[in-house]
């Protein structure tokens, strides 16, 4: 990513936290509140539209003309500490720095979040991608991703990325689940025609009612609801976007 995108994108996310919530949602102050509030439990195809209405704000709301970024986890992979995005004057800053661990210089300086996790971290290299990878079924997928990759970049990363419910108050949130994203098309990619359409879960945390495509994800007015089906493809029309690798 050219470094001027990076500060473009970076200046983008300052953006979004300056501006008013649009969801009316309680306790939502600004536009990166709406997205916290919004998190939902369609895990893949949530989190897929998910980085969607993140970069249409963004764009639409915050002027932003650059790629949408994501972090290939493998290459920080147990040394997430001295990975380049956490650098203060390039990236999203937040290292070794600060009591308690608090966030005091980059970008995002004082908005107390908590790095570092380097043994997690390891749970995110090629070994643990290709496990994923390997295996022939969505729900099989799924749950490899939690267990490894998935949980390797909110454990790894620490403090607001460990709680559940809060992890999208790290910006790190959107460019880490755009790796999971990546990693799921990727899997799909090797079979299309048994993979695209496959999905399974639950349609709410702790929930017993099965994930179908006609399943209908809101966001709370920010964009569009949509269907689960309409998030299946990249390149369906809804979704029209490709990884770099």
């Amino acid at each position: 990513m050219a470094s001027d995108d990076q500060q473009s994108y970076l200046k983008a996310v300052k953006c979004l936290m300056q501006l008013p919530a649009q969801t009316g949602i309680e306790g939502t102050v600004t536009g990166f509140d709406d997205m916290n509030a919004m998190h939902q439990a369609q895990f893949l195809p949530f989190h897929r539209l998910y980085i969607r209405v993140y970069e249409q704000l963004l764009r639409d709301e915050c002027g932003y003309k650059g790629p949408t970024p994501w972090w290939d986890e493998t290459r920080d992979a147990g040394n997430f500490m001295d990975s380049p995005l956490l650098d203060p004057d390039t990236g999203f800053g937040g290292n070794r720095t600060g009591p308690d661990n608090c966030v005091t210089d980059g970008p995002f300086a004082n908005t107390a979040l908590h790095i570092v996790n380097q043994i997690n971290s390891t749970l995110g290299n090629e070994t643990y991608v290709q496990e994923c990878h390997d295996k022939s079924t969505y729900i099989d997928f799924w749950e490899a991703t939690g267990f490894t990759t998935h949980g390797a970049g909110h454990s790894g990363v620490g403090g607001v990325m460990e709680d559940i419910d809060a992890s999208p108050g790290d910006p790190l949130f959107y460019i880490h689940h755009g790796f999971i994203d990546r990693l799921w098309w990727k899997w799909q990619s090797e079979d299309l025609d048994s993979r695209l359409y496959q999905r399974g879960g639950p349609s709410a945390q702790g929930g017993t009612e099965e994930l179908t495509l006609d399943y209908v994800m809101t966001t709370y007015g920010i964009r569009p609801n949509v269907t689960v089906k309409e998030v299946m493809d990249i390149q369906g029309g809804f979704l029209c976007y490709k990884y770099d690798y």
